[in-house]
C-alpha cells in the first residue's frame, strides 16, 4: 500500500480521507499494526485505484500490474503529447539506471 500511495504522491491523511477512514488508523494499517475490515480494505484499494487482490501478499514478487495501474492513474488526465513526454522521461531514467 505504501509504495503505491507514495507513487501517487498522496499523504496518509489524503488517502485516508479518500477512503473514508481515520488517518491514524490508516497509518496503523500501513505499518502492519492493525488489520482493516473487508469494507475498509476495499475502500483503500478503491482510493489507490487498484484491484484489492493486488494489495495482498504474493511472496517476494509483486505483480507488474500494480505498477502499470499506478502509472495509468498518474497520467490519466494528461493529453497525448504530455503522456508521450512522460513516457520519454521514464524511458530515459530507466536507461540511465541500467548503466
Amino acid at each position: 500500500m505504501r509504495s503505491i500511495r507514495k507513487a501517487l504522491r498522496l499523504t496518509q491523511a489524503e488517502l485516508a480521507e479518500t477512503a473514508g477512514i481515520d488517518s491514524s488508523f490508516y497509518g496503523q494499517i500501513e505499518r502492519g499494526k492493525n488489520i482493516p475490515s473487508l469494507k475498509t480494505f476495499l475502500a483503500i484499494a478503491r482510493a489507490l485505484g487498484v484491484e484489492p487482490a493486488s494489495l495482498l501478499p504474493h511472496g517476494k514478487k509483486r505483480p507488474k500490474r500494480i505498477y502499470e495501474k499506478t502509472i495509468e492513474r498518474l497520467v490519466e488526465d494528461l493529453n497525448p503529447n504530455e503522456r508521450r513526454f512522460v513516457l520519454g522521461m521514464v524511458s530515459d531514467i530507466v536507461q540511465r539506471m541500467k548503466r
